[in-house]
């Protein structure tokens, strides 16, 4: 017994040293935000919990009920990441119709000719869907954020042209700021221009799940076409994903 408990102390602690490094990828790329940050602290603490946890609860009556209490949190908040993650895993395989219009989703830019790693990846992927469905439509999406010297949806304009992709097939909604408003307003231009409602949504995989869920609740009928993110940026995306998701949840339930 004494021997089994070992070998699972070592896998743990093995397990919690693993996700603080994964966590830590971020800084390769010269960026540590709040995802990485939370990733990194639930970790830190699952590593203080295997080490120490049979410390505590040797200290008999409050101390013990603490220090189970604690494992019991830690326990039900990891299966309620993971059970996020299957979302997030399920929602990439809403195959399209042939040749469904499509909703780019915004994210950050530098100038006209120049976007994010996530932004780009999506563009990417778009411009490769238009060009082999010649019939497709595609709404690119984005205001200017207060950091931007233009809107997002400019500069995806730009890209998807310089692709190949012919201008009077690129609609732009240059209103939104996050999301939900750059699947409402889309909406509004699909409307608008006589486009229908099934449409594919380009982001990354970890986003995919609230995408879809968003752009249903705008009135899409949607499908996913799933953008690549940097393998070393996704610790930070997916630490800040499950805080967003959770946020979502919780306002979907108490709010409507």
């Amino acid at each position: 017994m004494k021997a089994l408990k070992l070998v699972g102390k070592v896998l743990g602690a093995a397990a919690c040293a693993g996700g603080m490094a994964w966590f830590l990828l971020p800084l390769l790329r010269g960026g540590f935000r709040l995802g990485a940050v939370f990733g990194l602290c639930v970790c830190t603490l699952g590593l203080c919990l295997v080490l120490f946890y049979r410390r505590a609860a040797a200290g008999g009556g409050w101390r013990k009920a603490l220090a189970r209490g604690a494992v019991c949190c830690y326990l039900l908040g990891l299966c309620w990441a993971g059970f996020l993650t299957g979302l997030m895993i399920s929602a990439q395989n809403r195959v399209p119709p042939e040749n469904a219009n499509v909703v780019v989703l915004g994210a950050q830019v530098y100038s006209a000719e120049r976007m994010g790693v996530s932004l780009a990846g999506r563009v990417e992927k778009a411009g490769e869907y238009l060009l082999s469905h010649p019939q497709a439509k595609v709404i690119v999406t984005g205001g200017q954020g207060a950091d931007e010297p233009c809107p997002e949806s400019l500069t995806q304009r730009n890209a998807l042209v310089a692709q190949g992709v012919e201008e009077d097939r690129i609609f732009q909604e240059d209103r939104s700021h996050n999301t939900r408003q750059n699947l409402e307003y889309a909406m509004d231009i699909a409307q608008e221009k006589g486009l229908g409602t099934e449409f594919v949504v380009v982001t990354q995989e970890f986003h995919m799940f609230r995408a879809l869920q968003l752009a249903e609740t705008a009135g899409f009928t949607a499908y996913s076409l799933t953008a690549q993110s940097d393998p070393l940026l996704l610790p930070e995306y997916y630490g800040r994903e499950l805080l967003s998701l959770t946020k979502w949840m919780v306002e979907r339930q108490f709010l409507g």
